[in-house]
């Protein structure tokens, strides 16, 4: 999954998924059609930290080589980071939930015009705080249209 320099730790990320979606429509006469959906979706996603071992178990541009080497006032050393990655599976850990409700209708008011409308309701769980931050969440949606048919 990641590489640091030329170290690299193969690391399992899990990813699950759940979408379950009802339609309904119904038309009343051949001017005056109703409709609605519900959708639900449950996501989770989590993964191990990465292990890259010893940060100086590498080859520098110097030709240093081994856990015994320490690049102090080195200038040819090239990688310099911690090998500690401990909690950055915080960062890929997800769980959320989903619900999406929408209901409208479609009515030919005249031989070419019709309206169309619908309401959307849109309700977030996150519950698994993604980079510290509750996204939880309602969102309210309606559209309205003028359609005319040449």
């Amino acid at each position: 999954m990641s590489q640091v320099g030329s170290r690299c730790d193969k690391v399992d990320y899990d990813i699950h998924n759940v979408v379950a979606y009802l339609s309904a429509d119904y038309t009343v006469n051949e001017n005056l059609r109703f409709f609605g959906d519900i959708t639900y979706t449950y996501s989770k996603a989590d993964a191990d930290d990465p292990h890259f071992g010893n940060p100086f178990d590498t080859i520098d541009l110097g030709g240093h080589v081994g856990p015994s080497y320490t690049p102090t006032n080195d200038p040819w050393f090239v990688i310099t980071y911690t090998g500690d990655m401990d909690g950055m599976s915080d960062w890929y850990d997800l769980e959320m939930e989903r619900v999406d409700a929408t209901v409208g209708f479609d009515w030919t008011v005249w031989k070419n015009l019709s309206i169309t409308t619908n309401f959307t309701y849109r309700w977030y769980d996150d519950q698994e705080e993604y980079l510290y931050e509750d996204t939880d969440g309602e969102v309210y949606i309606l559209n309205t249209g003028l359609t005319w048919r040449f």
